[in-house]
């Protein structure tokens, strides 16, 4: 059954594909060609680690959902929650992985350490992530780190003494002769709240996992 449900998503992947062509939308068309390559990656990779099929439907879901949901269909931009909860999946599989990974080639792990190993890993990945997103952003000029409006600033050098906090609201802000609080609400931050939401989400999905397979009972 899991089987065919894979096969399934193949083929659905397939038919966006065609669709794409048709409609003369080649960008979108190479997306799915990235899908489908990818998702023979992971049954590659499944057959080499041999980790259970539900931890493969949950691989598959990700990529298809980041890839033909998210890019093709455009879901990052329609739904504002979609990239936080993706990044929460990724941290959840990550986890599973972690955790299968060191029952399989460590026969016996101290709980504490593995607990902190899959933390570890899945915040590093997630980083990593961020670093590849960041990087392409910037040598490619996209906008994978995706801005968010600022309407308040905290900062000590808004201080006399240069170490006390102080929060003051952007009431006016002009950049280029653009009334950025006209046009936009705010200030435009480049990033850095995306990043940080993203790695929390990572972290909160890692947690889900650990919650839910009741680690602390692991030995």
């Amino acid at each position: 059954m899991i089987k065919k449900i894979l096969i399934f998503t193949k083929a659905l992947v397939t038919i966006v594909l065609l669709l794409q062509i048709i409609s003369g939308k080649l960008s979108n068309a190479f997306i799915c060609l990235l899908t489908i390559f990818l998702l023979f990656i992971a049954d590659l990779t499944q057959r080499k680690l041999k980790y259970p099929n539900t931890i493969q439907i949950l691989i598959y879901l990700f990529i298809v959902s980041t890839e033909v949901l998210g890019e093709v269909y455009s879901l990052y931009v329609k739904i504002s929650y979609f990239d936080l909860i993706m990044h929460a999946l990724s941290g959840y599989i990550i986890a599973s992985l972690a955790i299968y990974i060191v029952k399989q080639y460590q026969a016996k792990m101290d709980k504490k350490l593995l607990l902190i190993f899959t933390i570890s890993l899945s915040m590093a990945v997630g980083a990593l992530w961020e670093v590849a997103e960041f990087s392409i952003d910037n040598l490619c000029h996209k906008d994978m780190q995706k801005d968010t409006i600022i309407t308040e600033i905290t900062s000590s050098l808004f201080s006399k003494d240069g170490t006390t906090s102080i929060t003051r609201k952007v009431e006016s802000m002009k950049v280029n002769n653009i009334n950025y609080i006209k046009e936009y609400g705010g200030y435009i931050d480049i990033g850095l709240h995306d990043t940080m939401q993203d790695i929390i989400m990572c972290f909160i999905g890692t947690i889900i996992y650990i919650f839910i397979n009741k680690i602390a009972k692991l030995t």
